[in-house]
Formats: structure tokens, sequence, C-alpha cells
């Protein structure tokens, strides 16, 4: 009687196959990020799909990001290769930005905030859409980053109608 054995799964054969994979995993995608605070502790928790998240034996649900508003307006500045991000926002000991997040659609760049200090920071630009920060009383908000700010080449500055104007301008004043 003849053995039968499964075919073990190998990567390299399938990507070597030449036929079009297609990634079904809905998780693959920083931009659909999800953030978790411990209400005892304040543990920042990061998951990139669904979790059953718990701390301190609390099942902790899935932050609602809204649209900052006036109570917390951020700042982005494009400097160099970096977005310098500020938040007007009080930083005291039981009122403050807990933590900011700079998502693309790949990376996460986080930074831990604490009371007393600035609500700024600077995160690599690395394709970024999205800034994410949690105030410890109102919750998390995000505010898309606007285009233009992040792709110098689809700026008005250097776009093919600004192009055009300006050989036009050259053309009838010399």
């Amino acid at each position: 009687m003849a053995s039968h054995r499964l075919k073990e799964y190998n990567p390299d054969t399938e990507l070597i196959s030449g036929n079009t994979i297609k990634n079904a995993n809905v998780s693959a995608n920083m931009l659909r990020s999800k953030f978790y605070v411990c209400p005892v502790c304040g543990n920042v928790i990061h998951s990139m799909g669904e979790a059953a998240i718990q701390c301190h034996g609390i099942l902790l649900s899935p932050l609602e990001a809204e649209t900052s508003d006036e109570q917390h307006m951020i700042f982005t500045e494009r400097i160099e290769d970096e977005y310098y991000v500020r938040i007007d926002h009080e930083m005291t000991k039981s009122h403050f930005i807990s933590f900011m997040a700079a998502v693309s659609s790949d990376n996460i760049q986080m930074l831990k905030l604490y009371p007393e200090g600035n609500a700024e920071a600077r995160f690599k630009i690395r394709g970024v859409k999205k800034i994410f920060f949690y105030c410890n009383r109102d919750g998390l908000f995000s505010q898309d980053i606007v285009k233009g700010i992040d792709d110098k080449e689809s700026e008005y500055y250097y776009s093919d109608e600004r192009k055009e104007l300006e050989e036009t301008a050259k053309k009838l004043f010399g």
C-alpha cells in the first residue's frame, strides 16, 4: 500500500510560478490600524487588524478616531524629509496628549508623550497619510495629511499648470 503524503507548501514556488498572487490578508494595510488604551494604567496597544486585547482583566475595545476639532488643533509642517507635528493642547498631569502616530499603508511611527512635555513630534515622511493622537480625556483623533504637503511634485508650485503659466509669462513679458 502506497503512502500518500501531502505536498508541502513552498511560497518560493508560488512566486516563481508567474501567476498573479492576490493578498487576501485584510489586516495588511497599516491605515486600518486599531488603537487600544487601558483605562487603568494607560497602556497603549496597536494592532494591524481585529484583535481581542485585555489589560488588567478588562477587554479593551478599539478606539474610534474623530477628526481633530478646535480644542485639539493639529498643525503639520514639512521640514526637509520630516513632518513637524504640533498640537495646541494643555499638557498637565490631569489632561494631556498621550501619544501621536504617523501612519502610511505599510508603516507606523509612534511616539509616547508625557505630561509637562510638549505635544509635538517629528516623523519621517515615508508615505504618511494620516496622523493619529490620543487625548487622555477626549479620546482618539486623526487628521489626513493634506495632499501636496507630503508630495512636493503634486504641490501647485511644481504643477504642470504653474509651469505652463510661467512659460506663457516668459513668452509675453520676456
